[in-house]
């Protein structure tokens, strides 16, 4: 159920491989939205408009001008009883973080106990990497890549950590993150390939490659990339692509069956990778390989 009764659901990730982060692109005409009480946190972030908000929550009241990248936090179960937007909000992206995924990301990175972590009421106010996260996930609503839900999961966790060291009361003033220096050795490293390049026909999830790595998913993505020079979610799209060329190439099963074999979620969401990545379709890049003299 939408948390707003007015307004225009543009578009949702329910549905979608995305387990510790609901994400929706709003557009409001000005006016009053109503009283709204999130189950989850809730953090919105403008992408287009210019306007004055007022709303009143947590016995706060907030009065700014916002712009493109303005950012609103509202911790679960907080009841806001004004909303009142003095203009539209062209196109906005809500991020819903659970309390289950959001609580596990603070004991297993931050070693604390997300019953004492009380996040404060903000809005109004500028956050370059909440504006990017959120840029980020809404070009993933627009246009999806990434079939595991890896880049969102990573997305997900990074987000609530953040807000928790920034936007909230913590005990001991909000511990620092582990090192990634050495996290991911050589050993490590060659495990979690190994995992990815046996399951790159299934679903994968971040949880079970940091198992793999015997971190937690968030520590796992940060040392992925500090070991790499790649973030995760790539590396797996372009094996998943690797694996595809391969297959195409040798011309010994359909492109529904690579697709499938690729971990892809469909021969349309192969072929629309495939273009992407090399400027033609699998079936061009098949008839090419067969035109090639032996």
């Amino acid at each position: 159920m939408a948390k707003y009764t007015t307004g225009t659901r543009l578009e949702t990730s329910a549905g979608r491989p995305w387990r510790s982060l609901l994400a929706e692109r709003w557009t409001h005409a000005g006016g009053d939205l109503g009283e709204v009480r999130p189950r989850d946190t809730e953090i919105v972030v403008l992408l287009e408009g210019r306007l004055r908000v007022r709303r009143r929550g947590d016995g706060r009241l907030q009065d700014h001008q916002a712009a493109p990248g303005t950012v609103w936090l509202c911790p679960a179960g907080i009841a806001e009883d004004m909303i009142r937007l003095y203009g539209p909000i062209v196109e906005s992206i809500h991020l819903y973080l659970p309390a289950p995924s959001l609580g596990t990301t603070l004991l297993a990175d931050l070693d604390i106990d997300p019953a004492r972590v009380r996040l404060r009421y903000e809005g109004g106010f500028r956050d370059p990497l909440i504006e990017t996260i959120g840029r980020a996930v809404s070009s993933e609503l627009a246009v999806p890549r990434d079939a595991d839900g890896l880049l969102t999961d990573t997305l997900s966790a990074a987000l609530g950590i953040h807000i928790a060291r920034r936007y909230a009361t913590l005990p001991g003033g909000g511990p620092a993150l582990p090192s990634t220096r050495g996290a991911l050795d050589a050993r490590r490293l060659a495990r979690v390939l190994a995992f990815i390049d046996a399951r790159l026909d299934q679903k994968l999830r971040l949880e079970e490659i940091a198992r793999e790595a015997c971190l937690s998913p968030f520590h796992l993505a940060r040392s992925f990339k500090a070991a790499t020079g790649c973030p995760l979610h790539r590396y797996v799209a372009d094996r998943r692509l690797a694996r595809a060329r391969e297959m195409i190439g040798r011309g010994d099963r359909s492109l529904a069956e690579t697709a499938l074999a690729c971990g892809f979620s469909s021969q349309a969401h192969l072929s629309s990778s495939f273009r992407r990545a090399t400027g033609m379709t699998p079936g061009a890049f098949r008839r090419l390989g067969t035109a090639r003299p032996a």
